[in-house]
């Protein structure tokens, strides 16, 4: 069997003012074509399908689109789970619907929806909550087992495990309810698989991967802890995980736990290489094998440092696509002339940042010295350090001798 694994697609994400909209269809075009290529049997989406709980419509119109095209006109079906970004009923509404395509949406832990069986001979059961055991995929003669958990505040996990005592560990309880369901669901007759938006490292071993910036953070008071891969049920053969935004194994034993990553760089942050899918091929009994099929991002992310205008107005005039944020290391600050040369030479500039330096190199705002000047020249100094370098005007000088004869009085 073979699956194609990815998360965190974050729909209708912006950068600055900019949508990335297009961008995303961009990529979510490819992995169309990486499915009709590959042909997996099954997609498993890990969550955070939008980057907000009131997706705006072309948002949520892309994603059906793009989803049925993964289907391949039934060739193969999704499992899409909520994550920590995503309105769970939101995700859920069109399941009905959308499960005769063969497109199934979890938007809870304890989600547990009525059973289908399609014209196509494939049937979807539900026996538990968070468990969905599937039959007759096309060109898979077992059956498919996927333990889900989607993502859900400390306060919904501890309803949908039905723990009272707040000292009770949530993931002690989480992964003995793990182990219960693959007690009763796996076995080496069938595929087991499992699929999760948490945020997941080795007990052995604190990860030091970050959460991503922008990232709404899941490590918080009201938020859920990190789970330890130790504790996944060794009956498993791969756990398909989203949250963190870069795409590496976070385990391989017991079993394989990989972070797909997000397909497209969505913060400055985020680097715009090594962006993926997760290819997994898998048989009853034996240990997944999977690989990263790396994507190409069509709108890379930059931080560039320039020391003059010319330089910055050449650096981007050769890279026209993607989205820049300028440091500006200059002795003096950009002329209006300068900035709005800049600024016309590249269509997505986040921010021109000053770093004003010396003669020497040193920076500017270290210590200065104001023995020997007078108020007036103090005001004037700040004012053009604060406004790129424009001087006051004279009514707001006049106003300032106001202030100052009036002290004297």
């Amino acid at each position: 069997m073979k699956i194609l694994h990815t998360s965190d697609w974050h729909l209708g994400k912006k950068l600055g003012n900019w949508s990335r909209l297009e961008e995303q269809k961009e990529i979510l075009d490819e992995i169309i074509e990486i499915c009709r290529i590959e042909e997996p049997d099954l997609i498993l989406l890990s969550g955070d399908l939008y980057d907000s709980w009131n997706p705006p419509h072309e948002a949520i119109e892309l994603l059906y689109r793009s989803l049925h095209r993964m289907t391949g006109g039934g060739k193969r079906i999704i499992l899409a789970l909520a994550g920590n970004h995503d309105a769970p009923e939101h995700v859920e509404a069109p399941d009905a619907l959308a499960r005769e395509c063969g497109i199934f949406f979890m938007g809870y832990p304890e989600s547990q929806p009525e059973d289908i069986s399609l014209d196509s001979g494939l049937s979807a059961s539900f026996p538990d909550p968070g468990m969905v055991l599937f039959k007759g995929l096309p060109g898979v003669r077992e059956e498919v087992r996927i333990i889900c958990t989607p993502y859900a505040s400390e306060t919904r996990m501890r309803r949908y495990l039905d723990v009272e005592n707040k000292e009770d560990a949530l993931r002690t309880v989480l992964t003995k309810r793990w182990k219960n369901l693959a007690t009763k669901y796996f076995n080496d007759q069938g595929i087991n698989l499992m699929a999760a938006h948490l945020f997941m490292g080795s007990r052995s071993e604190l990860l030091a991967e970050e959460e991503p910036e922008g990232e709404k953070s899941i490590l918080h008071p009201g938020g859920l802890e990190q789970i330890y891969t130790e504790s996944l049920p060794g009956e498993c053969q791969y756990m398909a995980l989203g949250h963190l935004h870069r795409g590496f194994p976070v385990a391989s034993s017991p079993v394989p736990a990989v972070y797909s990553g997000s397909p497209g760089a969505y913060s400055l942050s985020e680097k715009s290489e090594g962006k993926s899918v997760v290819l997994i091929t898998v048989q009853p009994g034996g240990k997944a094998k999977y690989r990263f099929h790396p994507l190409q991002s069509p709108w890379p992310l930059y931080r560039k440092t320039f020391s003059s205008a010319d330089e910055a107005v050449t650096w981007l005039q050769e890279h026209p696509r993607g989205y820049v944020e300028i440091t500006m290391k200059t002795e003096e600050y950009l002329r209006g002339a300068e900035k709005q040369k800049i600024l016309q030479s590249h269509e997505r500039i986040l921010a021109i940042i000053p770093e004003l330096k010396n003669k020497g190199g040193e920076e500017i705002f270290k210590k200065r010295n104001f023995s020997g000047k007078s108020i007036r020249e103090v005001f004037d100094e700040y004012y053009r350090s604060s406004r790129q370098n424009t001087p006051p005007g004279e009514e707001l000088m006049n106003l300032l001798d106001e202030i100052l004869s009036g002290q004297d009085s």
